[in-house]
């Protein structure tokens, strides 16, 4: 599947890295964005070992004026874009309803689900110019809510679930399709940030989430699934 033109978000660390990594050993041109600019030259050089172009692109996602802008310069330049991966996302920590920060539910929720939804909505005129593209996005869905703390995170992470469903049956007859990757715990600084102190040798690499979504992404032909990883 080589001349594939690919973007993904968040991809200076943790999953979003390693799917950049896996991706460029089946692609022509691969967009890698984050704010840190450092890690993602060492992504880069990872990248283009595979003999897979790269171009960073150093992007706050709560910047709404970067996606519109970035949206526009590869349309004005590709035309389209063949895999859209949304892989970045935060949260600081993890907070009984009375203690939540009101002032950090509002970035978390902007920058897990409007953004998200400015880049859906900016680059769908990208992703129907392909002849096979894929959204996927990086996401988190709960079987129970028996565990406490989650207030801020999960109803956040639920919504964009909703939305890229929402979007998978949108674009039902076009050659888009979208679906959503829920990694169970991965040993990442995401995860670290509320799980200090896990036994590391419990949980999933990066590189084997990655593995599992690029190769799915690479082979289905199927659209608006919630996969559990």
């Amino acid at each position: 599947m080589n001349g594939l033109n690919c973007l993904i978000t968040g991809a200076s660390t943790g999953i979003g890295k390693e799917i950049s990594i896996e991706l460029s050993k089946f692609s022509d041109h691969i967009y890698i964005t984050s704010r840190n600019i450092q890690a993602l030259e060492q992504v880069h050089d990872e990248i283009v070992k595979n003999n897979c172009k790269c171009t960073i692109v150093p992007l706050d996602l709560l910047d709404k004026n970067g996606i519109e802008n970035l949206a526009r310069q590869i349309f004005k330049k590709d035309k389209l874009l063949d895999i859209l991966i949304l892989a970045a996302g935060a949260i600081t920590q993890l907070s009984p309803i009375n203690s939540i920060n009101i002032e950090e539910a509002k970035e978390i929720l902007n920058l897990n689900y409007f953004s998200n939804l400015r880049i859906i909505k900016n680059f769908h005129p990208l992703l129907i110019n392909s002849n096979n593209a894929n959204l996927g996005i990086i996401s988190s869905v709960r079987d129970t809510y028996k565990e406490q703390y989650w207030g801020i995170y999960q109803p956040v992470m639920s919504a964009l679930n909703e939305l890229v469903l929402s979007y998978a049956i949108e674009n039902k007859n076009t050659k888009i399709k979208a679906n959503i990757f829920c990694p169970k715990a991965v040993n990442t600084k995401f995860r670290e940030n509320i799980m200090p102190g896990e036994n590391k040798g419990l949980i999933k690499e990066p590189q084997e989430v990655a593995k599992f979504i690029v190769d799915y992404i690479l082979k289905t032909k199927d659209s608006g699934n919630v996969i559990k990883i």
